[in-house]
């Protein structure tokens, strides 16, 4: 599916619920970011990374707790790692650390105001159009509802901001 389809405000209405019942719990543990983490390691500090990817689901409650990092949590780190516009190593390096230990409250307040975004921006786009993530520098080309093209964008920066636009190609 497409980043912004009619079904995406419905998955943050569903991202959001989920998020209140985490902070109600009292949100996630930092992971600690003291050594790089990859597929083979055994260490301590696999455990508190398992517990926060199944807090994000991805990773699944059957996987259980242990110190190595396996196929498992290899393959939730770079679940993790795409949902968040990291690349796919399955490596725990500075930036997934980072996006890692963002607190729940904060990805919830983003939730919701990114919900607030999607829906000023309802409305039917057409049968063909482009869309470009800028958080996740990503283009999409989408053809009657169905991604058919996806590549990695070159986006601005603090001082060279991505302007929003709205036009036909």
């Amino acid at each position: 599916l497409p980043i912004f389809s009619p079904e995406t405000a419905m998955y943050f209405e569903q991202a959001i619920t989920r998020y209140q019942g985490i902070v109600a719990a009292g949100g996630w543990n930092q992971v600690p970011a003291t050594k790089k983490l990859k597929l083979g390691v055994v260490d301590d500090d696999v455990v508190p990374l398992r517990k926060r990817l199944m807090y994000s689901g991805d990773l699944a409650q059957s996987a259980g707790m242990s110190r190595a990092f396996d196929s498992y949590v290899d393959s939730a780190v770079k679940r993790f790692q795409a949902r968040h516009g990291l690349p796919s190593d399955g490596v725990l390096g500075r930036y997934t650390f980072a996006a890692m230990n963002v607190g729940a409250d904060v990805r919830l307040g983003q939730l919701e105001t990114n919900l607030v975004r999607l829906r000023s921006m309802s409305g039917f786009l057409g049968d063909r159009y482009v869309m470009v993530n800028i958080p996740a520098a990503q283009i999409e080309a989408v053809e009657n509802g169905r991604v058919v093209l996806r590549h990695t964008a070159i986006v601005g920066k603090i001082d060279r901001q991505t302007p929003i636009l709205n036009s036909k190609i």
